[in-house]
């Protein structure tokens, strides 16, 4: 949990604001689904909402993950103590306990109804003798306390438009929902500790039983009647959801893009159970990164969208979108070949070859570089080791054990000292026994080495980082794609802007060359470009960007005017080495360094875990062809074909 959080929802005491941070690891630890949505609240209502899983998720742990080795006896015992120190934190509102300190705090800051916890211990205790369920009225009445009232105890966090009375009962469908889909997705993980949430009575109207679903499962095989049980179980989740839909117009604006986003989500899984052909007894369906991505930009976009009035400045609008008046066939546009002339490409390329590195090469992202393992690559055909020392700083050097060669990628970090697997032997970063370190610097977002052997020019004591916005006001991804060329192919690549619109239709549209550079001495050495990038449909972002290299192996584009102005995506092409066959391999390692200011930009910031997958597929579809334009360059180069 951010301190922000807890900041913000009044949360001083130290000892409160660990219990919360215990809390949240643990949402983010195991409600991957719920901890995305929660990231769309706001931040001061999110500690309340991890404590309550938190505690749910603690009770239930109790029940199932104590294995095994705990019978039933053990099980009940710990139940027991937890309904005790729950009592206890409920109403003397402090605990020993971290979650229940959490949870008691959340309760009272928000008054909710102490008779939904006992239902839930209620419904935790059973699930220690009741292994299946007759009918599903059976299941429902278990549900309440296991299910219903988590939605029932939300409500007052959440907040409502209405007498909470009226959306309580959508609220408690929703928390069904959310539970019936876990039954779904779970049945074999269930069935291996002794439950079956399927009612009896469902599987028995298609002629499966509790014996087929433990075959199927030991076999790996699959039978009609199970698939056909399984579809009915399906189709009265989505009833269920249907009954929750109601609600989500009846919360607080301001919370309607979490509870949304969770509502699609979890149907989502409902999508891939179906998708996998309900193969749930052999394997966990999951929902794609991807489309969890898109979902969470969904919830960002109505977040922002939710900011009005005196918080935007005026003539601004509201949203970054325009509609192309004039759209055109892709085949219709304009030819840029006359403009994209060899010679001036060709000119620009040379001049930053010429730019001193001072020998520093990126190497990837900093989030990529751990205190706990190593980042081991190949940089220049030399094997590469990195980690972080015990106050954080990257340290590098050979990959190669000076004792025996074993690879030191696949070591291990302890306190800040690497250890090599082979032999125990312990790097501190220092020299030893022949193992020199190569000099790293880690600018925030992209961790670089100098490898003055390989690069052959002065060094330098930094790399030439180009200007970027802020880093607490910025979003960040890095993508990483690998090509056959060498760096001066993906650096002439992105020194020839004219083929966006005609390479890249999918993202490019109404792209033209306002401005090229002239060679002079003094001048900004870049392409200027008007462009629009597509959203939907005609719905573009016009933007105006400049293209520089500030030095041989890296062009940053500059976002100058229109939506996100100081934003920089940066194209770092670090030569990997020579694959089987002797051809050239490069890394092209781009960082996107996204700014706004709009009043929901902040959202965004907090909230760039879930949207760095979604900015790195957008840069992986773009590199995919780039990268198949610099493959060509160095194949017709290498063979004395290049036309250029």
């Amino acid at each position: 949990m951010t301190d922000r959080e807890l900041d913000a929802a009044g949360v001083t005491d130290p000892a409160l604001r660990e219990a919360y941070h215990h809390c949240r690891a643990l949402n983010a630890r195991h409600g991957r689904t719920y901890f995305l949505a929660t990231r769309l609240l706001p931040v001061e209502r999110r500690p309340a909402v991890h404590a309550l899983y938190g505690f749910a998720r603690w009770a239930d742990d109790i029940v199932d993950a104590l294995g095994t080795g705990a019978g039933t006896a053990r099980r009940d015992a710990e139940l027991s103590a937890l309904r005790r120190e729950l009592d206890r934190g409920l109403r003397d509102g402090g605990s020993g306990e971290p979650v229940v300190r959490a949870v008691a705090d959340t309760a009272h800051r928000y008054g909710i109804d102490h008779g939904h916890f006992t239902d839930f211990m209620t419904a935790m205790r059973s699930d220690l003798v009741v292994t299946d369920y007759a009918d599903y009225a059976a299941l429902r009445r278990y549900m309440h306390g296991s299910a219903a009232v988590i939605g029932l105890q939300m409500l007052p966090v959440l907040g409502t438009v209405v007498p909470r009375e009226t959306a309580a009962p959508h609220a408690a469908a929703l928390g069904v929902a959310f539970q019936l889909t876990n039954f779904l997705r779970d049945v074999g993980e269930d069935l291996d500790r002794g439950r079956v949430y399927l009612p009896a009575d469902l599987l028995a109207a298609h002629g499966a039983h509790r014996a087929l679903l433990r075959w199927c499962r030991d076999t790996g095989r699959r039978d009609r009647r199970v698939t056909s049980a399984l579809k009915e179980f399906g189709a009265l989740t989505r009833g269920v959801y249907r009954e929750a839909a109601p609600g989500l117009a009846m919360l607080d604006p301001v919370s309607r893009p979490c509870i949304r986003a969770a509502f699609v989500l979890y149907g989502s899984i409902l999508d891939a159970v179906a998708r996998d052909g309900w193969s749930v007894l052999h394997r966990r369906a999951v929902v794609p990164r991807r489309r969890r991505a898109v979902v969470a930009a969904d919830g960002l976009a109505r977040v922002a969208a939710g900011f009005r009035g005196g918080r935007v400045s005026s003539g601004r609008r509201r949203l970054p979108l325009s509609l192309r008046g004039h759209a055109v066939p892709w085949e219709r546009q304009s030819p840029t070949w006359r403009e994209a002339r060899p010679a001036l490409i060709a000119g620009a390329l040379e001049r930053a070859r010429a730019r001193p590195s001072g020998n520093w090469y990126v190497v990837g992202a900093s989030r990529a570089v751990r205190d706990d393992r190593p980042l081991a690559r190949t940089v220049a055909g030399r094997e590469v080791v990195l980690w972080r020392d015990a106050a954080g700083r990257p340290v590098a050097g050979p990959g190669i054990c000076p004792h025996l060669g074993a690879p030191l990628g696949d070591g291990r970090v302890r306190c800040g000292t690497l250890v090599c697997r082979w032999h125990g032997l312990a790097l501190d970063g220092g020299s030893f026994a022949g193992w020199e370190p190569f000099p790293a610097y880690d600018d925030g977002v992209l961790v670089w080495v100098r490898l003055d052997a390989a690069g052959g020019e002065p060094p330098l004591d930094a790399p030439v980082v180009p200007r970027r916005p802020a880093r607490g006001r910025a979003l960040t991804a890095v993508h990483t794609a690998v090509g056959v060329c060498e760096p001066e192919d993906v650096v002439a690549n992105r020194l020839d802007p004219w083929h966006g619109a005609w390479l890249h239709p999918y993202s490019f549209v109404d792209l033209t060359v306002t401005g090229t550079p002239d060679g002079a001495d003094g001048g900004e050495d870049g392409f200027t470009v008007d462009v629009s990038f597509k959203v939907a449909g005609r719905l573009v972002v016009p933007v105006r960007a400049v293209f520089t290299a500030p030095e041989p192996r890296t062009v940053v584009m500059h976002i100058t005017e229109g939506e996100g102005a100081g934003s920089v995506v940066e194209s770092h092409a670090t030569p990997l080495g020579s694959d089987d066959r002797g051809r050239p391999r490069t890394a092209v390692v781009e960082a996107v360094v996204a700014a706004s200011g709009r009043p929901g930009f902040a959202l965004a910031r907090g909230a760039a875990p879930l949207l760095r997958p979604l900015v790195r597929a957008v840069a992986g579809r773009l590199w995919r062809d780039d990268l198949a334009y610099a493959e060509r360059r160095w194949s017709l180069r290498s063979t004395g074909r290049f036309p250029g």
